[in-house]
């Protein structure tokens, strides 16, 4: 039942494979595919800003094995504070729903790109 919420999710999102997320859909999500990686930003972050296309980039590249999302931190405080977010851009890697690994701060396609590769295929 998960599984094909997400895939209605993500089939909504045409232009790529990221979902926003929000307090009312988080855990779906997070609990829905075995890898997702969410995206923790603000607006009026240069960071976060930079690192935008790069990510929408890989949500293609990585398509069919990861999940990508998007969480906005100020409209979503309280999923920022239950995953310790105190700095964006965060990335956090779940995989089947459990916290995997974490990363803060812009970075290249090609280090995020490395960065996921090493744990999914761990």
């Amino acid at each position: 039942m998960l599984r094909r919420f997400m895939k209605k999710l993500i089939s909504k999102e045409k232009s790529s494979n990221l979902i926003i997320a929000g307090e009312s859909n988080f855990d779906e999500i997070i609990k829905g595919s075995e890898f997702v990686l969410v995206d923790f930003w603000q607006s009026r972050c240069p960071p976060c800003e930079a690192m935008d296309s790069i990510v929408k980039s890989l949500s293609e590249e990585f398509s069919g094995r990861v999940v990508f999302a998007k969480l906005n931190v100020n409209s979503n405080p309280t999923i920022a504070r239950r995953f310790r977010v105190k700095s964006v851009p965060a990335f956090i890697l779940f995989q089947d729903g459990k916290l995997k690994t974490r990363r803060t701060g812009a970075m290249s396609k090609k280090d995020l790109a490395r960065w996921i590769e090493d744990n999914i295929t761990r």
